[in-house]
C-alpha cells in the first residue's frame, strides 16, 4: 500500500468544505427577508377609513436596500425604504410622505406574513403608535392592513389589497 500524496489527502477536506460552503450561501438565500417579495410593480385597491382608493408601488433592491415609490391616486407620492437593523437584513422601514414620516421595525416574519411596528409623525408635531401586516397570497398578491392606536386600543386607518403588475 502506497502512502498518500497531500492532495489525495487534502481532497475529500476540501470536498467537504466547498460542500459545506455552498450549503451555508444555499441556506442564507432561502432565508432571505420576505420584504425581498416585493421588489415589482404593484397595483392596489382598498380603503382608508372609509374612504376608497386606488395606489401603484413600484420597489426595487439597491445595495441591499429595499427601497419603494408608492402614488395614490390623488397624487400623493411616498417613499419607502427599507434597511438592515444592524442584526436583521430589511428589519427596518422609514416612510416619508408630504405631511408625515414613519419609523417601523419588523416584530413579526413567517413565510407568508410580515408585522411592522412603530410611530408615525406629522409635521404639524402630532405622533402615534402605528402597525402594518401584510399577508402574502402567493408572488401576485398581498393584502396589507394598517391601524393606528387609538385610546389604547388598535385602530384600522387602512386595508388594501395589491397585485403584481410588472
Amino acid at each position: 500500500m502506497r502512502p498518500r500524496t497531500l492532495f489525495q489527502s487534502i481532497t475529500p477536506a476540501l470536498a467537504a468544505f466547498l460542500f459545506l460552503s455552498n450549503s451555508g450561501s444555499l441556506a442564507a438565500a432561502e432565508t432571505a427577508p420576505l420584504a425581498t417579495k416585493l421588489v415589482g410593480q404593484w397595483t392596489c385597491e382598498g380603503r382608508e377609513n372609509d374612504a376608497a382608493l386606488t395606489m401603484t408601488l413600484d420597489y426595487r433592491l439597491r445595495n441591499g436596500w429595499l427601497v419603494g415609490e408608492i402614488i395614490e391616486d390623488n397624487g400623493a407620492a411616498m417613499l419607502d425604504v427599507w434597511l438592515d437593523s444592524g442584526t436583521a437584513p430589511l428589519a427596518l422601514r422609514r416612510l416619508l410622505s408630504y405631511d408625515a414620516t414613519v419609523e417601523m421595525q419588523l416584530v413579526e416574519e413567517s413565510a407568508d406574513h410580515l408585522k411592522l411596528e412603530g410611530a408615525m409623525r406629522f409635521i404639524l408635531g402630532n405622533a402615534g403608535a402605528v402597525r402594518e401586516e401584510i399577508r402574502f397570497n402567493g408572488n401576485d398578491r398581498f393584502e396589507a392592513l394598517w391601524e393606528a392606536e387609538v385610546d389604547n386600543e388598535w385602530a384600522k386607518i387602512l386595508s388594501r389589497t395589491c397585485t403584481r403588475s410588472g
